[in-house]
């Protein structure tokens, strides 16, 4: 595929901060830790008259942590070798270790004045503004152990979990195989040539391997660690306390579990067809991500500005506001595109409450994936950009409900795209989506049946590279099926993913899922009358923050403690799987 030779744009952050030497800078960072002191003084008192006070500080605290964070990662994220900004991420990491022993003492406040708080609500208007957090304080505080045992807790974080966790970052960014860094290896999965996509599995599996025993020990470590802190704050298992993160009920995750299962049959089916297609009887693990293709065709090579146009276009066909928003984005230096050494991998996209702003990081490739990748994290700003002027925890949403918008806007990108395509491009673009959608269900379903082995198995002790891969392969085989090839699955998905290693975010897998069939339900809703639903949407996603995920979904007519709606949400994907198979 031939390159464009455009200058891709930078983004600029000068407006949030000139840089690390900006006066501001240094005095947003006073003012937070000046904040955090005087928290904990009105805290210590322990009255409920402070809690107007507490959580307006709180608030203001928060707003500043996230600008300073979000500005530090930013100047670290597109420069790793700039010592400086990783001075100061980890500068900040360790502040924030403060805000976080305010929380603790602001639980125990609640937790002391549990019986006032229904009128307190009533009472006051700042407090009714943030009662979702307050409820959800009053649950943490019913699973916290005491102000000295949490201070402790969060002090020996560093040497702990988060170390466990910082071994398995080490390790996979310096590991390498076959002369080449595991991250290109991996991004070899998605070359044309099959003889390439075996030999880097091969060389990716063998560095794995090599690194085992300390990534088993990483595993082991950090699932211990959040093991043994959940049964100290008397949760019933990480799971439990999963879904008090995510704001889901259970009733929610097995409807939507359930539908998962009873789908895999029809994703076995595009991968069925993927095989032929590719000219193989059994797709290996490494196929998963091959492109197809066939004589004569070429996808379109996308320039920048093009992709920016049809951005553009598409959020402007469906709402004028979130059009001018995402040319607002473009016109004023809020994307960093280009890819260079020493640039983080992948996307993402950041805020800042101060500025009441977003930034997009992408590794631009003018291809549709790299256009789509663009829409995902525009998705995310849209999200900021409608809940700006509300306080910080009514922007504070959980992840479940964090790639609504973003996964709400690729799909409309998607599906307008395809609706217009003809011939082999519009079956190429339909692969795509399924190829991704797969991930998001098929493969997130693997990683949350290899999750809760882990944490079952582990109370009988120690487990062992062999155990976590014969663990990992058995969830393939569950997930996947007939569809692969038993003697070519991944025994070492286990060391690769880093969502499995942090100590406070147990199942980081099944909230993607959700994310997926919330956004295809909306989207549903929204092709059904395309007039009227686009205010129903910012209302929808005004109100993530505020209240529960039931309680979201309700404000767009959808209870998802049925599976009837999470069913509905599959039929999207189903009917696209059948027109790939035709």
């Amino acid at each position: 595929m031939k390159k464009t030779s455009e200058t891709l744009p930078k983004w600029n952050l000068t407006n949030i901060y000139k840089n690390f030497d900006d006066p501001s800078y240094e005095g947003d960072i006073k003012d937070y830790l000046a904040l955090c002191a005087e928290l904990k003084t009105l805290l210590s008192k322990v009255k409920k008259e402070a809690l107007e006070e507490a959580v307006q500080l709180l608030g203001r605290a928060m707003d500043l942590m996230e600008n300073l964070f979000s500005y530090a990662y930013a100047v670290f994220s597109v420069n790793t070798g700039d010592n400086r900004a990783l001075r100061e991420v980890s500068r900040l990491e360790e502040a924030h270790q403060k805000l976080a022993e305010c929380f603790v003492l602001f639980n125990s406040l609640v937790k002391k004045h549990k019986k006032d708080i229904p009128a307190l609500l009533r009472k006051s208007p700042i407090l009714a503004e943030r009662a979702q957090f307050i409820k959800d304080s009053l649950l943490e505080a019913e699973h916290q152990m005491s102000d000295a045992e949490e201070a402790l807790a969060q002090e020996l974080k560093a040497a702990g979990g988060d170390a466990w966790g910082r071994l398995q970052e080490a390790v996979s960014s310096s590991l390498s195989g076959d002369g080449k860094s595991i991250t290109e290896l991996r991004n070899l999965a998605f070359d044309r040539s099959r003889s390439v996509r075996k030999k880097a599995y091969e060389a990716e599996l063998a560095a794995w391997k090599s690194m085992e025993i300390p990534l088993a020990y990483s595993l082991n470590g950090v699932k211990k660690t959040a093991a043994t802190l959940e049964n100290r704050r008397n949760w019933k298992s990480a799971l439990e306390k999963s879904l008090f993160q995510s704001r889901m009920s259970a009733k929610t995750l097995d409807a939507m579990i359930s539908v998962m299962e009873e789908s895999l049959p029809e994703f076995r089916k595009y991968l069925k067809k993927k095989a032929e297609l590719l000219g193989i009887k059994q797709l290996a693990f490494y196929d998963l991500f091959a492109p197809i293709s066939e004589k004569g065709f070429k996808p379109k090579v996308w320039s920048f500005d093009e992709a920016r146009d049809y951005i553009i276009q598409t959020f402007g066909s469906f709402a004028d506001d979130m059009g001018l928003f995402a040319k607002n984005a473009f016109e004023n230096g809020w994307i960093d595109s280009p890819p260079h050494t020493g640039k983080v991998g992948g996307a993402y996209c950041t805020s800042f409450p101060i500025a009441k702003e977003s930034r997009v990081m992408c590794n631009f490739s003018p291809t549709f994936s790299g256009v789509s990748t663009i829409a995902h994290e525009l998705g995310h700003a849209y999200h900021f950009h409608l809940l700006r002027e509300e306080c910080a925890f009514s922007r504070a949403y959980p992840m479940t409900l964090a790639e609504t918008a973003s996964i709400f806007s690729e799909t409309m990108l998607y599906n307008c795209t395809i609706s217009k395509a003809k011939g082999f491009e519009k079956k190429y673009l339909t692969e795509m989506f399924l190829m991704e959608v797969t991930q998001v269900i098929v493969d997130i379903l693997c990683r949350f049946y290899f999750e809760k082995a882990v944490f079952e198995k582990q109370k009988e002790g120690p487990l062992s590279a062999g155990d976590l891969c014969n663990m990992m392969l058995d969830a393939q085989k569950a997930t996947y099926g007939d569809a692969l090839d038993p003697k070519q699955l991944h025994p070492y998905m286990w060391a690769v993913k880093c969502h499995y290693y942090s100590p406070d975010l147990g199942f980081y897998n099944y909230p993607y899922a959700f994310g997926q069939l919330f956004s295809i339900g909306l989207y549903a809703k929204y092709l059904e009358d395309k007039k009227r639903f686009p205010a129903l949407y910012r209302k929808v996603l005004m109100a993530t923050g505020r209240t529960d995920i039931k309680g979201v979904a309700k404000l767009a007519g959808i209870d998802v403690e049925k599976k009837d709606f999470f069913q509905e949400s599959m039929n999207f994907i189903t009917r696209m799987i059948r027109s790939f198979l035709r």
